[in-house]
This record gives C-alpha cells, sequence and structure tokens, in this order.
C-alpha cells in the first residue's frame, strides 16, 4: 500500500487504482462522470479534477481518475483551484444539455443536476443555441437513447466492450457533431443492455419498461438478492408508494457480481406483482369446492394428514430460504421422513458473465440445511407412491406444471403452500405464504457466498411466513386431533 495525505489526512492507498478510488475509499467525495470503478478510465469529462502537490513540485490541478497515487502525494478535494475547473468543466457540458428536468426519468438520481448544484454552476456564458440531435431513439427492446441528454462520457461504450465483451456502442461524428449510436443502426442484443441505463450518469439512456412510470423519490429501496439463477446477484428492490416493485438494480459486490446484473433478472418484476395471489387459507368442502377458511382450521387438517398418512412427501421449491429449508427438514425428520427440493434442468441462459444457467438460487443452501434434490423422474415415482404430498414455495407450481398434478393418485392428499393462487382438483388444502420481496431470509449461491433477501412490503393480510407455519406444524407432528383438541 502507498500512504498519501488526502484533505490533511494520511491514508493508504491501493497502487494499483487511480487517485480517486483512493478519496472515495477514505470518505473523500469527488465528482466524476466518465469514471466507473467496474471500467476502465478514460479521463474524458474532466470533472475529477483535484488538487496535488508532490515533492517539491508546485501544486497542480489533475484527473483523479487518470493519475496514479505516488508516495508521499499530497491531495486536496477542496482547493479553489479544484473547484474553479470543475465549474468550467461543468459550463461546457451543460451547454448543450436540455432543460427537461421535470420529465426526465433521471431526475433526483442525477449527477449532472447534483453537481451543478454543489458547484454552484448555475449559469453559462454562450449565446449559441443548443444543438438539436434525435430523442427517444431506439435501441432495442430495453433502451431509448436521448442523444441530446448525452455527455459523451463513454461508459457505455466501454461496459459493451470489457462486460459482455459484445462492442455494439461507438461514439461517432467529430467534434459537436459526435453522438452515442449503434453500429450501423443495429438494435442492441444481448442479456445485460439493461446496465447501459445504470452506468449513464445523466438520463440519456433509460430504460424502456421504467421510463415514466415512477419518480424515484417515490421508491422504497430494499438491498436483496437476485432470484433467477444460482450466481445470486446482489441487487436493490424498489418498491412503490402502492406496494408494486417497479425496478430491480445491481448493488457492488465484487464477491459475486461486481457492479452489474443480466435482464434476465432485472425484468422479473412480473412474477412479484401478479395479483392472483393465493389467500391466506382454503379447504376443499363437500361440494368439492376449494372454499376460503381460517388458517388456524387449515393447519389443523394438515397436522391430522400427518398424524394419519404414514408416506408423506415434502417438497420446496428451490426459492426457500436457508432458514425456511432448515425449518422444513426439522418437521421432515420429526414425521420420519427426509425433505425434498424440485430442481429443474438448465435453462440456455448460461453465458460467461454471470448467468449460470440454474433457476435455483439456493441449491446449495438447501442441500446444506438437510433437502434433497430432485428432479422431474424423481418427484414423478415418489409421488405416485405417497399417501400425501406437501408442496412447499414460490413458483413450485409453475415449475411442476398442470400435468404433474393431473398425474396424482385420486387417493391422494395434496397441501400447498405457495405464493400464486390455484384451484386445482388435487389440492385439499391450500395456504398463502410470502414471496421473495416480502420475507426475510438468507440464499447461498453456486459458490458458497451467502446473500441476504429483505422484505420490501408486507405479505397480503392474513399471510404467514412460512417459517411460522412450519414451526407450528412441527411442535404438534404425529399428534392426532383429539389429543390437540384436549
Amino acid at each position: 500500500m502507498t500512504k498519501i495525505i488526502v484533505n490533511g489526512r494520511e491514508v493508504e492507498a491501493d497502487p494499483q487504482k487511480p487517485l480517486i478510488a483512493a478519496c472515495h475509499n477514505h470518505g473523500e467525495h469527488v465528482p466524476h462522470y466518465c469514471y466507473h470503478p467496474g471500467l476502465s478510465a478514460v479521463g474524458s469529462c474532466r470533472i475529477c479534477q483535484v488538487e496535488v502537490k508532490q515533492g517539491e513540485m508546485p501544486a497542480r490541478v489533475v484527473a483523479a481518475c487518470r493519475t496514479p497515487v505516488a508516495e508521499g502525494m499530497v491531495v486536496n478535494t477542496d482547493s479553489e483551484g479544484a473547484h474553479g475547473s470543475r465549474r468550467e468543466c461543468l459550463e461546457f457540458l451543460l451547454k448543450n444539455h436540455p432543460l427537461d428536468c421535470p420529465i426526465c426519468d433521471k431526475a433526483g438520481e442525477c449527477s449532472l443536476q447534483d453537481y451543478s448544484f454543489q458547484e454552484a454552476q448555475a449559469e453559462g456564458r454562450s449565446s449559441e443555441p443548443r444543438r438539436k440531435l434525435e430523442k427517444r431513439k431506439d435501441l432495442g427492446d430495453v433502451i431509448l437513447l436521448d442523444q441530446e441528454r448525452c455527455i459523451l462520457c463513454s461508459r457505455c461504450v466501454r461496459f459493451m466492450e470489457e462486460v459482455p465483451k459484445s462492442p455494439q456502442l461507438c461514439i461517432g461524428g467529430r467534434g459537436s457533431h459526435s453522438v452515442v449510436e449503434t453500429w450501423q443502426d443495429t438494435p442492441l442484443s444481448g442479456n445485460y443492455q439493461g446496465n447501459l441505463a445504470d452506468v449513464c450518469p445523466v438520463g440519456a439512456l433509460t430504460l424502456k419498461d421504467f421510463r415514466f412510470q415512477a419518480r424515484v423519490w417515490n421508491l422504497t429501496r430494499v438491498p436483496s438478492t437476485c432470484s433467477e439463477c444460482s450466481r445470486g446477484c446482489s441487487i436493490s428492490v424498489e418498491v412503490l408508494r402502492n406496494g408494486e416493485v417497479k425496478r430491480m438494480r445491481p448493488r457492488p459486490n465484487e464477491d459475486v457480481n461486481s457492479y452489474w446484473m443480466c435482464d434476465h433478472g432485472r425484468f422479473s418484476e412480473d412474477e412479484l406483482n401478479r395479483s392472483d395471489r393465493m389467500e391466506p387459507a382454503a379447504l376443499r368442502d363437500d361440494a368439492g369446492q376449494l372454499t376460503a377458511a381460517d388458517p388456524v382450521d387449515a393447519l389443523r387438517v394438515v397436522r391430522n394428514l400427518l398424524s394419519v398418512q404414514s408416506q408423506a412427501l415434502f417438497l420446496a421449491s428451490p426459492y426457500l430460504t436457508v432458514e425456511e429449508g432448515e425449518a422444513l427438514s426439522k418437521l421432515a425428520r420429526s414425521c420420519g421422513t427426509q425433505a425434498a427440493f424440485f430442481s429443474p434442468e438448465p435453462n440456455d441462459l448460461r453465458d460467461d458473465v454471470l448467468h449460470t444457467g440454474d433457476p435455483c438460487p439456493n441449491q446449495r443452501g438447501l442441500q446444506e440445511a438437510g433437502l434433497t434434490p430432485m428432479g422431474s423422474e424423481e418427484w414423478a415415482a415418489a409421488s405416485s407412491s405417497a399417501d400425501c404430498v406437501l408442496l412447499l414455495g414460490e413458483r413450485l407450481l409453475d415449475m411442476l406444471g398442470d400435468e404433474a398434478l393431473e398425474a396424482l393418485p385420486p387417493t391422494q392428499r395434496l397441501v400447498v403452500m405457495e405464493c400464486r393462487a390455484s384451484d386445482h382438483a388435487a389440492v385439499d388444502v391450500a395456504m398463502g405464504i410470502p414471496n421473495r420481496v416480502e420475507r426475510s431470509g438468507t440464499w447461498v449461491n453456486v459458490d458458497g457466498t451467502a446473500g441476504a433477501i429483505r422484505a420490501a412490503r408486507s405479505a397480503p393480510q392474513g399471510v404467514r411466513a412460512l417459517v411460522e407455519l412450519l414451526a407450528d406444524l412441527t411442535t404438534t407432528s404425529g399428534q392426532p386431533e383429539e389429543a390437540l383438541s384436549s
């Protein structure tokens, strides 16, 4: 490590990283546009200028993103020279930037707004008209480009070249005619396009799905973990005031996903916002209809089934948390059996960046919790010989499919604890549970790294946590109804 002085404090800096990283790592903020810690540095925006003094040389203003640290370097991020240089750069950047902040999706989280305010750059001295460029330019199925908002930081160009290694963007033209565009206007492709909206420091690149959907100050951000493969990317779940999940974005995590996430995980919010949720409890009545019931009565029926059926099969969703898996494993042991979780076949989304192709976000964690993986053929064989089947966890019914439920013997008793509603004829007891943005717990990814999921909103009224339901069943398992009521 290299020792330098930043704003009067001696700190240790990594010599492999630029000066701006040393400042940020020690709580000294330096504004930046073109710099991104996950991309190569180019020093094009010049907004990150700081004052540096080395040895007997006079202090000079330099771009922190392109300046390596050196032993004994004295850095002042708040000098008048640094602020003056930043204001001059901002004046040029704002020269052609449109004044459409009130309708821009980036408003409220735009660094161009923030730095203009911080540096007190409120006026421009030129009288020439702003250059007219294309608005709402379609770049494919994910991204829209407003060329007139672009400040040519080139983050988007470098991202496509360096992360998915699929160069599809370039800066075309010269001087004042420079614009970001795709090669020969070819639409963007790939599973990582959504990251372009994240790396864009202004509102030039926006997500089609999120455009004009919400103001960012109305969103509640909760740290969580992506559910769409066994990579377990660290993400933020952003929920609107009415409880609707509006956006999911990556959180920095050098050990798992760096600063990125794939589009398959990013745009999975439809599953979380579906309206066909399972009732807190439902029982099959004498007329053969699945009708709403008191959760206490539903649990009593499940207890009786477990006490009188000699061979019960416990099958969990791979979306169960470690805590839920441990509770299920404990319940299964109290019934003299072992729980399993459904492990579907790998999908075709595997790539060399993040996606593993394994749709189970917690396969490793559930195995460590004592559950065994079970594929489609194993499920078919085990369910045909079981007296009672308990299906637990979100999206499990979708994974199994209606044909698998229809193949169950007519004498078999089926209990479903799921998120989405189901009135399938085979279901005897149905109980609603929270989905992955309504509960907290732990997933373990393919590499053994634990990732937390946290509740970003409340579960529907009357819906209890699966851990609580399993705990209630475990304390009374094996006891007939007469013993429970005495």
